[in-house]
């Protein structure tokens, strides 16, 4: 669910409503960060948390986000872009 604020009363509300699995993420015009994913799921305020760019630009996110690694930055200028340019060419990290 995008909303400004996923812990206020209305989307909690509506997660106890739901009693399903509940998904947030940070909206389109911020990119959610690790520390901030871990933060929704650790004080409760969803059981998942969506990320889109940094998952397009990162294949290994969990890898990265699990070992506190760097991510590679998501190139705008092929988001898009019709082909496999910035969705199949990020690096991995390496072991």
């Amino acid at each position: 669910m995008l909303h400004a604020d996923p812990a206020g009363e209305l989307i909690q509300d509506l997660r106890r409503s739901f009693g399903g699995t509940f998904i947030v993420n940070s909206g389109f015009s911020a990119v959610t960060t690790r520390d901030e994913a871990v933060s929704v799921v650790n004080d409760d305020i969803a059981d998942l948390i969506a990320v889109g760019r940094p998952a397009i630009a990162n294949p290994d996110l969990v890898e990265r986000w699990e070992q506190g690694a760097d991510e590679n930055e998501v190139d705008q200028a092929t988001v898009y872009g019709g082909g496999e340019h910035g969705y199949t060419d990020y690096p991995v990290l390496r072991g």
